[in-house]
């Protein structure tokens, strides 16, 4: 009896010798970090705008200034990472996040505070498709799918603890309170990282690549997206009510256009157009775009909700977004696991279609709604939008070559992170217009819920794009 007992334990036990269990603690350790700045920062959000004494549209910027570099450099770190290696990039990325993270924590303006989270958005924009990229490089594709779930759940599993913590930490003394241990853990992480992913077929950089690397085709898709970006929420920028700022959006137009014709023209663009004309690739691109659209805009208008209407202090809305958390950890290794079996479209229709009813609830929802209940829509949301994350990953990598993956990864990656920052921008012009022109503040925040309703519905007909398989 003991033997077996013994074997019993020796088969639970994890072999943290396992390459794959290496790499993916390496994957991990970067995610984590990030993980526990985004949850801890959306606690502090409704404090942070307090201190700073912002509308709601530039509080939105608050948190879209770290999301617009985060989201423009991840083309560019999956296509230099195929030159120059994916580990090199993801350290030299660590760095950056924690130098960033410093100059937050010690910002003694609001011009400080947000150069502090520009430099955090350059840093981390790399840990994403640079992720994907490993996994799809390391792996077959039949294990894609539960491994990209297991490395995903680590970003919700930050959320389950962090938010509530983080609470109590700007509740007692302040919002800079939350980065020391954020610069802590993202030491660690370092450590991690360099001890677990491998350097084997990491070649050193060569100054040809880079010489001739297509940076034209970084600068116009950059300013196309940061455009795109400025017309979503103006009126911080220009003065222009946001959505309203034509001459934004003809920019942006021009520069997608001159990106295209730019591209068309290049042995090595930075953009492959083949990804571009796959109708597969783009139904995940986008699926996964609005997905993040209308995640953020809980991250986003939750703390605020429930600082405003319910007078909540930020521990108890650390609760609420710890439970969503919670539920999205829950469900992500299940939604990878459900992908290898089903194939992809399956679990990602569900996804959104619970996403209506989860909006639309919201939607409905009357200011003296019992606050448990909104904590139980919170986790109902995290649940069903779990459901859809690796296998929208997996449907975006499959069928591209190894020698693609770091490019393909960066431009999913970016499709993906631009529903989330422009998720945060409407959700910040729809609030300000909404607060002003409703005769209670509740109104407000159901006009917003029900946009992201319509968003819902729309996410539903481009997931039937997704692969099957």
């Amino acid at each position: 009896m003991r033997t077996s007992l013994h074997r019993a334990l020796r088969a639970w036990r994890p072999n943290f010798a396992s390459p794959t269990l290496q790499i993916l603690l390496g994957l991990m350790a970067p995610s984590l970090m990030v993980g526990i700045d985004h949850h801890v920062f959306a606690v502090a959000l409704p404090t942070v705008r307090a201190y700073f004494q912002l509308d709601p549209d530039m509080a939105a910027w608050a948190s879209m200034i770290y999301t617009l570099p985060f989201m423009t450099l991840m083309p560019l770190y999956g296509r230099l990472g195929d030159g120059l290696g994916k580990r090199r990039l993801l350290l030299a990325g660590m760095v950056i996040f924690l130098a960033g993270s410093l100059i937050v924590f010690v910002a003694p303006s609001l011009a400080w505070f947000m150069a502090g989270r520009v430099i955090q958005g350059i840093g981390s924009a790399g840990f994403v498709p640079l992720g994907i990229a490993i996994v799809a490089q390391w792996f077959a594709p039949n294990e894609r799918g539960k491994l990209l779930g297991a490395w995903n759940s680590v970003i919700p599993l930050s959320g389950l603890v962090f938010p509530f913590f983080g609470g109590l930490l700007v509740d007692g003394l302040g919002w800079r309170a939350i980065y020391p241990p954020i610069i802590a853990i993202g030491l660690a992480a370092l450590w991690v990282v360099r001890r677990n992913i491998p350097t084997r077929g990491q070649r050193p950089v060569d100054p040809v690549f880079l010489r001739t690397f297509d940076w034209v085709g970084v600068l116009l898709l950059s300013g196309a997206m940061t455009t795109l970006l400025f017309y979503a929420s103006s009126r911080p920028i220009t003065g222009v009510e946001g959505l309203q700022d034509w001459r934004l959006l003809g920019l942006s137009l021009f520069c997608f256009a001159a990106l295209f014709a730019w591209e068309r023209r290049q042995a090595q663009p930075y953009i492959d157009l083949a990804l571009v004309r796959s109708r597969a690739f783009l139904a995940a691109a986008f699926s996964a775009g609005l997905r993040m659209f209308l995640m953020s805009s809980i991250s986003f208008v939750l703390p605020l909700y429930l600082t405003d209407i319910h007078r909540l202090s930020a521990s108890a809305v650390g609760v609420a977004l710890a439970l969503q958390a919670g539920m999205l950890f829950v469900i992500s290794q299940a939604g990878g696991q459900l992908a290898d079996r089903w194939g992809s479209r399956r679990p990602v229709l569900i996804s959104m279609m619970g996403l209506i009813l989860i909006m639309a609830a919201l939607a409905v929802a009357p200011a003296n709604l019992p606050v448990w209940l909104i904590y139980s829509l919170a986790g109902a949301h995290g649940l069903i939008i779990g459901l859809s994350l690796a296998p929208l990953h997996r449907a975006a990598m499959q069928g591209v070559a190894d020698q693609e993956a770091g490019a393909a990864a960066g431009l999913y990656s970016m499709i993906r992170f631009a529903g989330q920052i422009l998720g945060v921008a409407v959700a910040g012009v729809a609030l300000q217009r909404g607060l002003a022109q409703a005769a209670m503040p509740v109104a407000a925040y159901q006009w917003v819920f029900w946009l992201y309703a319509g968003v819902a519905a729309v996410a539903v007909v481009i997931g039937w794009g997704v692969a099957r398989d």
